[in-house]
C-alpha cells in the first residue's frame, strides 16, 4: 500500500488503526459507565461497538506526535492538549448539529462550560503516552500481518456497516428531537388551556365578589330597591329560567374545556410513553444528554423512560419467579 508523504501511513493502515482504537475506546467507555451506573450501557453515538472519537484521536496523536514519541512529559502535555481541544470541538459541533449536549463535566472542578475539564485532560495525556509508547507499535505489527485481500475485504464491510449505522443513528436523533418538540408543544397547549380557564374563573370570581361587596356595603335606598328587584326576579319564573340558561351556557363551556384538556393529556401520555429502542439506546448511552431547546421535555422523557424500564424489569422478575414456582410444583 502506498505511504502518504508526511503521514508515513497508508490509507489502508490508517483505516484499520481507526477501527481498532474506536473499538478499544468503546470498551473503555462501557467499563467506565458500568462502574458508575452498575449496569451495561451501549456507549457511543453509533449502535456498533465503536466510538469514532477515540479512533480519530489516536490517529492524530500517532501521526502528528511521532517526533516526540520517545519522550514522556512533552508527549503527555501536547497530546493532552490536543485531545482536550478535539473533545471541545466535537462537543460544540454535535451541539450545533443536533441541538443537544452529549456529555457534561459541570460537576468536575475547573471545567469549561461542561465540555472539558483538567481531570479528563490528564487522563487523555496518560492514555496517549501509554498508547504511543507501548500499545500502538504492537497494533501496527498486527495490521502488517493481516493478508491484504482480507484487510481490503474488512475495510469494505466496515465501511458499509458504519454508513448504515451512521444514518440509523442520525434518524434516531431526529426522532428524539421531534418527540421532544411534540412533548414541549403539548405541554404548552395544556398550560395555556389551564391558564385561560383559570384566568376566566378568577375574573368571574372577582367580579362576583365585587358585586357582592357593593350590595352588602351599600345602605342607601337605591341599593335596597335593587336588592328587592333582584330577590323578586329570583322568586319569579322568568328569573329561574334565566339563571338556568346561564348555568347551562357556562356548564357547556366548562365541559368543553375539560374535554379538550383531557384530550391533550391523553395525547401527551401517548407521546411520552411511546417505546423506541433507538431513542432509548441514545439516552442510556449518554446519561448526561441534555437538549438545548427542550431541556424540561428531555428531563420529563428521561424520567418516564426510567419508570417504564423499572416496570419492565419488575414484570420480567415476576414472570421468572412465577415460572420457578410452577417448575417447583411440577417437580413435587
Amino acid at each position: 500500500m502506498e505511504i502518504i508523504p508526511y503521514l508515513e501511513y497508508s490509507l489502508y493502515e490508517m483505516f484499520h488503526m481507526f477501527i481498532f482504537w474506536s473499538f478499544v475506546g468503546w470498551c473503555i467507555e462501557v467499563c467506565w459507565m458500568t462502574l458508575e451506573t452498575g449496569e451495561y450501557q451501549n456507549r457511543g453515538f453509533l449502535n456498533m461497538p465503536i466510538c469514532p472519537i477515540y479512533g480519530f484521536g489516536v490517529l492524530m496523536v500517532v501521526i502528528f506526535f511521532r517526533p516526540i514519541s520517545h519522550t514522556f512529559f512533552p508527549l503527555f502535555i501536547t497530546t493532552g492538549l490536543l485531545c482536550t481541544t478535539f473533545e471541545l470541538l466535537v462537543g460544540l459541533g454535535m451541539e450545533k448539529l443536533f441541538g443537544a449536549r452529549w456529555w457534561d463535566y459541570s460537576h468536575e472542578k475547573f471545567n469549561y462550560k461542561g465540555y472539558i475539564c483538567p481531570k479528563i485532560s490528564i487522563l487523555w495525556g496518560l492514555g496517549c503516552v501509554l498508547v504511543v509508547r507501548i500499545v500502538h507499535p504492537t497494533v501496527e505489527m498486527i495490521i502488517d500481518h493481516i493478508p491484504v485481500k482480507v484487510g481490503l475485504g474488512l475495510i469494505v464491510i466496515w465501511s458499509v456497516l458504519i454508513v448504515i449505522d451512521l444514518i440509523s443513528s442520525i434518524c434516531a436523533v431526529n426522532k428524539l428531537n421531534n418527540r421532544l418538540k411534540q412533548i414541549d408543544e403539548i405541554s404548552k397547549v395544556m398550560l395555556l388551556s389551564a391558564v385561560k380557564i383559570g384566568e376566566n374563573l378568577a375574573e368571574k370570581t372577582l367580579e362576583t365578589k365585587e358585586k357582592y361587596d357593593k350590595i352588602i356595603e351599600a345602605k342607601d335606598a337605591k341599593t335596597q330597591e335593587w336588592r328587592e328587584r333582584y330577590e323578586h326576579i329570583i322568586a319569579g319564573k322568568d328569573g329561574e329560567s334565566r339563571f338556568a340558561e346561564i348555568r347551562q351556557k357556562y356548564g357547556r363551556i366548562v365541559d368543553a374545556a375539560d374535554f379538550k384538556v383531557s384530550e391533550w393529556k391523553e395525547k401527551y401520555e401517548k407521546v411520552i410513553g411511546a417505546r423506541d429502542r433507538s431513542v432509548e439506546r441514545l439516552i442510556k448511552a449518554f446519561p448526561q444528554l441534555r437538549s438545548i431547546s427542550y431541556s424540561e421535555s428531555m428531563d420529563t422523557l428521561k424520567k418516564k423512560l426510567s419508570e417504564l424500564s423499572i416496570r419492565s424489569k419488575k414484570g420480567k422478575n415476576t414472570d421468572e419467579n412465577d415460572e420457578t414456582d410452577i417448575s417447583g410444583q411440577d417437580d413435587e
